[in-house]
């Protein structure tokens, strides 16, 4: 694929052998907790196989997304460090393909194509969840509910965050 013409159209991360070749393999088991809300980390996840839930457990637990086969997870922290801001559980056993920071920042000196067109790619994705986002906002406008109007533009602040770093991943750390 000539990636330089196809810069904004997604790349599928698990047909990307060098982007394969930088991830450290991962085998899950069900009920297995991937990320837990409030740990640190900045991996970031791909799916090759199985099932997984996001969820919020701030009071009671709440499903924010069912993730499968090349979906993606991880992104926010993975663009910039920090608390994880839900938890990922395997739900089916499964297989992930885990890219940290410093893999990125190798794979952006081997083949600086791919990876600009990854964090493309990541940018699209969390341009589609902020555009959902921005929707579930506008449904619980008229919702008397202020804490759970914070939370959502609290998490919408985080990803408009998340995009805005988009261009410090490539970059060497001080």
């Amino acid at each position: 694929m000539d990636r330089e013409d196809n810069l904004f159209k997604p790349v599928d991360f698990l047909k990307e052998k060098n982007f394969v070749d930088a991830c450290e393999f991962r085998t899950t088991e069900e009920q297995e907790v991937i990320i837990d809300q409030g740990s640190f980390s900045n991996d970031l996840y791909v799916i090759r196989s199985g099932r997984f839930v996001v969820s919020d457990s701030k009071g009671e637990e709440f499903v924010l997304a069912a993730l499968g086969s090349g979906d993606v997870f991880g992104e926010m922290a993975f663009f910039k460090s920090g608390i994880r801001s839900a938890t990922v559980t395997c739900v089916a056993p499964g297989e992930l393909y885990v890219m940290s920071r410093e893999s990125f920042r190798e794979l952006h000196r081997s083949d600086p194509d791919l990876a600009i067109h990854v964090g493309c790619t990541l940018a699209g994705m969390l341009s589609d969840r902020l555009k959902h986002a921005d929707s579930t906002l506008s449904l619980l406008a008229d919702d008397s509910d202020l804490r759970q109007r914070y939370e959502i533009r609290r998490l919408m602040r985080e990803l408009k965050r998340s995009i805005h770093e988009l261009r410090d991943v490539g970059r060497p750390e001080e």
